[in-house]
């Protein structure tokens, strides 16, 4: 009774042997395919984990390139608005005293003044109109704004 139990036991234990060696028969090719392809993609991901770290530190250098240009554009713009405020001031101080020296005088001499003033600043604008537009267009510039007096006006 033990033989038969013994080889009955054998019986029973062929198929798990032989799907155990397939098992093993594909884990042999498993670990031949792994050792065959394994380095190049590790290889692969080292490169590509290089290639991200490069990449970002790209990335922060033009960052920072970025603020300190938008850092000197700032300071820009506010130098820029200190000088227009500083001008105006001084405009504003000036006019103001033009405005309070003029005060003084009599309304007869008053309007000479003012035109000749006007027929100045009309002659500065023309000139500074003439020598723009000479600049833009290279000296193409035609002078349909001079009146007869050869003297350049601009027109409001």
């Amino acid at each position: 009774m033990t033989s038969v139990a013994f080889t009955s036991l054998v019986i029973a234990a062929v198929p798990t042997l032989h799907a155990m060696g397939r098992a093993a028969v594909s884990l042999s090719k498993l670990a031949d395919t792994a050792r065959e392809e394994l380095p190049s993609t590790m290889a692969a991901i080292r490169l590509s984990g290089m290639e991200i770290s490069d990449l970002t530190l790209e990335l922060s250098d033009l960052s920072q390139e970025i603020a300190d240009g938008v850092k000197k554009s700032a300071q820009a713009v506010q130098a820029a608005e200190a000088g227009i405020r500083q001008i105006g001031s001084l405009a504003h101080q000036q006019t103001m005293s033009m405005i309070q020296e003029r005060a003084s005088l009599p309304i007869i001499s008053l309007q000479p003044v003012v035109a000749g003033a006007a027929r100045k600043t009309s002659r500065a604008v023309g000139q500074a109109t003439k020598t723009i537009m000479n600049i833009i267009y290279r000296g193409e510039f035609s002078s349909e704004n001079n009146d007869d007096s050869g003297i350049s006006r601009v027109e409001i």
